[in-house]
């Protein structure tokens, strides 16, 4: 149970409010400065409340309050039951993350928001049979609806602005539906999609490295297996030749050497080839000598020394010596190329004469080449071979997971029917409540589970469908049945707030409210705060308005009396 006493401020910020047990109004009104009532502070006094019940500061309106509008040292005070414990939170904004906690009279202090979302949640349901339930602050999300909801679903409670995945387990817990086997078909549901995400990626790979689907990459792995087979034959044919035993390191010395030639003849040669693309360039221009010697001379005058014909002369020297040097590089290296061309040439007559001897079915066998071969293909088919293993281990996975997660469909579909004479009771009310402001029972609710990502789907049908006026309206019975049906109502926190949610026409506002002052004795074991603006009353005939307006009515807000006595501009 969770019931709101006070709202404050320490120093005074604004007006403290006080809040009773049943129905709380907050009302919005227009006054000789105004005929506006938007604006005066009523969404953002129900934000402070959701402050002091530590809603995270980054996501709350207060964030947005400038500095000067509102101090960061100022605290926002809320005094609240929690089932039997009185409990004062006291927090600011400097310290956003350090409340001030003090229960039943003894202070606490926390150093993180966490830690104290962690105490009130054990403080909540400590009484609780079930051992699963939400949190703290996720029971708050449905209870707590903030107009930036738009009050679009029943379960989607959050600012639309917000992308939050949408929580289910504190309308499970409601029910007496499990929130394990929930949670854990979200954790199946999660490594299912893990394991596609590395599927995918393991085909991506195999159809690089094979450059074909998966299903012609398993055939090219056969082919392979076959040409690796075939090569390891004839290498073990030639290993099995007596001539062989002789001649294999010499050969294999021979082709090593001819590489490392090779390679260094072609390093030569493209060295060879820059120098001649510089031999007869002017490697420092004159003109540029000259420029450069009249700049300096006009700058630096009679400081110079050098007359411009010596500078000219040491240029010239500069460009012989480079010369010099280029063409004697050149030199070494062309030696260097008749020297390595030499014992390429030498090389290959000693290997020819080697591989000769080797012969097998009449075909000269290059050694090296038939084992780089086998090794190619080797390598080819172990990778090729490990990516599919891989592929074929993460399908099996997925289809294991699958199948883990149809048994836990079941089971929470089992589960499901266990609370059955709950929901048919729900039906029941939602139905009364239904046809009292609908005039008919034209509406339908079904729980289920589902094999999409949402897990289980809460359907909420009612009469007409889609409009805005509607989708408000669905929201208001769904919340109201919860308090007023026995079975959800002994696990419900008992406190419901509804931020402007009757932006419904006229007929609908009437029977809405007059449907609240008709359970206005049942609503007195919970708590119902309820923002609403008075010029929509205004144009209601007080004979068709039921609900006693003053009776409820907790603080009335203007635009000269605006909730922080100040008209600001969000950041």
């Amino acid at each position: 149970m969770i019931r709101i006493n006070k709202l404050y401020s320490e120093p005074l910020s604004f007006e403290p409010i006080e809040f009773k047990e049943g129905i709380n109004l907050i009302l919005g009104e227009s006054d000789e400065s105004s005929n506006k009532t938007n604006g005066v502070g009523k969404s953002l006094l129900i934000e402070f409340i959701n402050f002091g019940l530590m809603k995270d500061y980054s996501r709350s309106r207060l964030s947005k309050i400038p500095s000067k509008d509102f101090s960061e040292d100022i605290y926002v005070c809320l005094d609240f039951f929690i089932n039997k414990n009185h409990i004062i939170t006291k927090r600011s904004i400097s310290e956003e993350n350090a409340p001030t906690l003090f229960i039943n009279g003894i202070r606490k202090n926390f150093t993180s928001i966490d830690d104290v979302n962690n105490f009130l949640t054990l403080l909540m349901f400590k009484d609780i049979q079930s051992k699963s339930h939400p949190t703290f602050r996720n029971m708050l999300g449905p209870l707590i609806r903030d107009e930036r909801s738009e009050f679009k679903s029943i379960i989607d409670c959050y600012d639309t602005k917000i992308r939050m995945p949408p929580d289910v387990t504190p309308h499970l817990f409601l029910f007496g539906i499990s929130i394990d086997l929930y949670k854990k078909i979200k954790e199946i549901n999660k490594s299912i999609s893990e394991l596609n995400i590395a599927k995918n990626k393991i085909k991506d790979d195999i159809e690089t490295i094979s450059g074909k689907k998966i299903a012609h990459a398993r055939s090219e792995v056969n082919d392979l297996d076959h040409q690796v087979k075939i090569i390891k034959e004839e290498m073990e044919l030639l290993e099995g030749d007596k001539t062989f035993d002789f001649v294999r390191d010499e050969i294999v010395t021979y082709e090593d050497t001819l590489d490392h030639l090779r390679n260094k003849k072609a390093i030569l040669k493209s060295e060879l080839n820059k120098i001649q693309a510089l031999i007869g360039d002017n490697y420092i221009d004159e003109n540029e000598v000259i420029e450069l010697y009249n700049k300096l001379k006009a700058g630096l005058g009679d400081t110079i020394g050098k007359e411009l014909s010596d500078v000219l002369g040491f240029k010239k020297k500069i460009d012989n010596f480079q010369r010099v040097l280029i063409e004697s590089r050149k030199d070494l290296i062309l030696t260097d190329l008749e020297k390595i061309e030499a014992s390429i040439n030498d090389l290959s007559v000693k290997l020819n004469s080697k591989t000769a001897i080797i012969k097998q079915n009449g075909h000269l066998r290059n050694i090296k080449t038939l084992f780089i071969a086998y090794e190619k293909k080797l390598e080819e088919l172990s990778q090729l071979s490990t990516f599919i293993k891989k592929y074929d281990d993460y399908e099996s996975k997925k289809k294991a997971k699958k199948a883990e997660k149809a048994t836990k469909i079941v089971e929470l579909d089992i589960d499901i029917s266990h609370q059955e004479s709950t929901i048919s009771e729900f039906k029941d009310t939602l139905s009364s409540i239904h046809d009292y402001v609908m005039e008919n029972r034209k509406c339908s609710f079904s729980i289920s589970a589902n094999e999409k990502n949402s897990v289980i789907d809460f359907d909420l049908r009612i009469f007409d469908d889609g409009s805005h006026s509607n989708e408000r309206e669905k929201v208001f019975i769904y919340d109201m049945s919860l308090l007023l049906t026995h079975e959800t109502f002994i696990r419900h926190p008992k406190l419901l707030i509804h931020d402007n949610i009757f932006d419904v026409d006229r007929d609908t506002l009437i029977k809405s409210l007059n449907y609240i002052s008709s359970k206005s004795s049942c609503l007195e074991d919970a708590q119902y705060i309820l923002t609403l603006n008075v010029d929509k009353l205004n144009e209601i005939e007080k004979d068709e308005l039921k609900i006693d307006i003053e009776n409820y009515r907790r603080v009335t807000l203007t635009k000269s009396h605006r909730f922080l006595g100040r008209q600001y501009q969000e950041k």
